[in-house]
């Protein structure tokens, strides 16, 4: 059976207390035709299954979890409490990778205008964006991260989800969804409304992990995007997120292969998910604390990854 639009989608701390499970058709066709890819449990939480019809990969049934949600709390203290996690210097670190994406969107923009971040988190990227111009604005559904944005930046925050009628029509020059598209459950009808606040000619800059690329081929399951994280529920090919962009109203105007900066010490838990052995993983965790390799930097790019520029078509 095929996605409802009267199912409501449960935002990050309804999750952490249910978790809502269906069945679905294909996003980018409508198919309910598909090969089993991995089993349920085999990969990650989800099955995974292909289309036969247009080859999108899926999980199918979807089961909505967050993998690497800050367990933040409404209460600005207790989030505050646990910024300093891993998640969050994640973000500070990779954030030299996001702004090569500001690069580009200036030089579309000289003006700059008008810009929205979907899945803003605590507002690092949005703050260093608004810094070279832009009039910007954020949507995390996360009411801690969201809270936290307001207050440290002074960000404007909307802790929503999409679709969101709220947020005005043709207003957005740019909208940015980095490593945000893989967790929708539908995300023909994201985009469909990210179209809506677009003006036309706008620009959505959409970042998500890639699995045409060679590490899926060599590594399979155990590939650090899949194994690592239950939260992804689509796994887009280049040709398949170009396809459900154009399907949405948009065209693609650059295409990017990245990789991503990260510390050492990360670079070697990811390499302990991908070999999925419990005594390797230790043993490397315990090196990275031992030789202090959190403060270690490298950038590593194995095509992994792709960021698609388009505009909004008329």
């Amino acid at each position: 059976m095929g996605v409802t639009s009267d199912v409501p989608l449960m935002n990050a701390a309804r999750e952490s207390q249910s978790r809502s499970i269906r069945f679905v058709r294909c996003n980018l066709c409508g198919a309910d035709d598909f090969a089993i890819v991995f089993p349920k449990g085999y990969a990650q939480l989800h099955r995974i299954v292909r289309c036969n019809q247009c080859g999108h990969m899926y999980s199918n049934p979807q089961e909505l979890v967050d993998c690497e949600r800050v367990k933040a709390d409404t209460h600005s203290r207790l989030f505050d409490e646990q910024i300093g996690g891993q998640y969050f210097r994640k973000q500070q670190v990779q954030l030299p990778d996001n702004e090569r994406s500001l690069r580009v969107l200036n030089g579309l923009f000289p003006q700059r205008g008008k810009l929205l971040e979907i899945g803003s988190f605590c507002g690092i990227f949005l703050d260093r964006i608004r810094a070279d111009g832009w009039d910007v604005m954020g949507l995390e559904p996360d009411p801690g991260p969201a809270d936290y944005a307001r207050r440290k930046y002074g960000l404007r925050i909307t802790d929503e989800l999409l679709p969101n009628p709220a947020l005005p029509s043709g207003y957005f020059d740019v909208v940015v969804m980095l490593h945000v598209i893989e967790h929708m459950p539908d995300p023909s009808k994201d985009l469909q409304d990210i179209h809506r606040m677009l003006v036309p000619g706008g620009v959505l800059v959409v970042e998500t992990p890639r699995f045409d690329s060679l590490m899926f081929k060599l590594f399979g399951r155990r590939e650090r995007s899949l194994s690592n994280c239950n939260g992804h529920i689509h796994f887009f090919t280049v040709p398949t997120l170009r396809r459900v962009l154009e399907k949405n109203g948009f065209e693609v105007i650059r295409v990017d292969l990245v990789g991503r900066t990260l510390t050492l010490d990360r670079f070697l838990y990811n390499v302990g998910v991908m070999l999925r052995h419990e005594w390797i993983r230790t043993r490397l965790a315990r090196l990275s604390s031992a030789l202090h390799l959190d403060r270690l930097r490298i950038y590593v790019n194995v095509h992994d990854m792709q960021r698609i520029y388009s505009r909004a078509k008329k």
